[in-house]
């Protein structure tokens, strides 16, 4: 059971994802008609709704008799897999082919909702004990497998591939050809998925320094994904012409111009998209405070002489430093959205129609 639960953390991001990857459940580049009502595009996929059912299955199964007293992980976990349905089953599945801003919902739960609320939950033991005797020790090896999952875990790269997979993906060549293509779509789901869950299991990592990341280089994590978000959501709200045509082809809908909904997508990628993390920075120093805590009240049990008090000080200081850091960069962006449009606000229903 001690071996199991040691390499949960290391083997869940790749356990994760294979019973979480979204299949195709209709072909991308379908057109839709006037008038078709939203409520009458859900996108029921087998093929997902047996990923999310089998996931939970598992965690059930491993969880059900360790969080009788800590509903709230059990809860964080199914809301994760909850996000997923609306991300993949729901309308919005489908209304992300004709609507730019949906489509920025869509990928918001797919790459920052879903897995911070499933690693949130710390699900790693949870999950390898519900998984069959058999499949689990398939992942206790410590070969290549585990070589490429630490190699993908490594901070700095694994928050490269936290923003690569974002922004690769809004070049308007390989938009608006993932947009119109089956196969390319879905692995687009499947990058930020993946990226996403590789992201959240390094910043809710339980092992702390020097096992796990320390608390300098998860809020460093965190910086670099919110300027990431802000930098990429604030050049598509300012900028003045459309770049993605696919959701024209398509069938745009909701009658509103293309560099209405752009912008519109910008805004949402920028504010709320950049407030998961600031969210998850909180939580983050929650944690850490809660543990050095801990840890300071079992040496005082014991009589130990507290030497290492200047040191939790100053970590608890770089922490709330880097999280008021980020803060001020999400206050920052909301400021110069209002200061760089006349009246304090921009009038998104009018905004200008696709040039030519």
């Amino acid at each position: 059971m001690e071996i199991r639960r040691s390499l949960s953390a290391r083997f869940l991001p790749l356990v994760l994802p294979l019973a979480l990857i979204p299949a195709p459940a209709f072909a991308h580049g379908d057109h839709v008609h006037e008038g078709t009502s939203p409520w009458s595009m859900w996108s029921v996929s087998p093929e997902i709704v047996i990923g999310l059912v089998l996931a939970g299955w598992i965690y059930w199964r491993g969880a059900r008799h360790d969080l009788a007293g800590d509903r709230w992980r059990m809860a964080a976990f199914f809301g994760g897999l909850f996000a997923l349905f609306i991300a993949l089953i729901s309308p919005v599945e489908e209304l992300a082919d004709h609507i730019f801003a949906v489509h920025q919902v869509e990928h918001m739960l797919l790459r920052t909702i879903a897995p911070m609320l499933i690693f949130l939950s710390r699900p790693q033991a949870a999950m390898v004990r519900g998984l069959p005797a058999g499949v689990s020790r398939f992942f206790a090896g410590r070969g290549w497998l585990r070589a490429v999952i630490d190699g993908l875990r490594y901070p700095p790269v694994v928050t490269l591939l936290f923003l690569a997979a974002s922004y690769f993906w809004m070049i308007p060549h390989y938009h608006d050809m993932a947009i119109e293509n089956e196969p390319i779509h879905y692995l687009w789901h499947i990058s930020l998925l993946v990226t996403g869950l590789l992201f959240f299991s390094v910043i809710f990592d339980r092992r702390t320094a020097p096992q796990g990341p320390g608390l300098g280089t998860r809020l460093a994590m965190f910086v670099a994904a919110a300027l990431g978000n802000i930098v990429l959501g604030s050049f598509l709200t300012f900028k003045n012409v459309a770049l993605y045509h696919a959701y024209i082809e398509l069938g745009h809908m909701w009658h509103v111009s293309m560099l209405s909904d752009e912008q519109t997508g910008g805004i949402i990628m920028w504010i709320p998209g950049t407030m998961m993390f600031a969210v998850s920075a909180l939580i983050v120093l929650y944690r850490f405070g809660s543990e050095e805590q801990r840890v300071t009240d079992q040496r005082l049990r014991a009589g130990r002489q507290l030497v290492v008090e200047r040191k939790r000080n100053s970590t608890l200081a770089f922490g709330l430093g880097a999280f008021s850091l980020l803060m001020l960069a999400v206050v920052f962006s909301l400021v110069a959205t209002i200061d760089h449009h006349p009246g304090g606000q921009r009038d998104f229903g009018m905004a200008g129609e696709i040039p030519g």
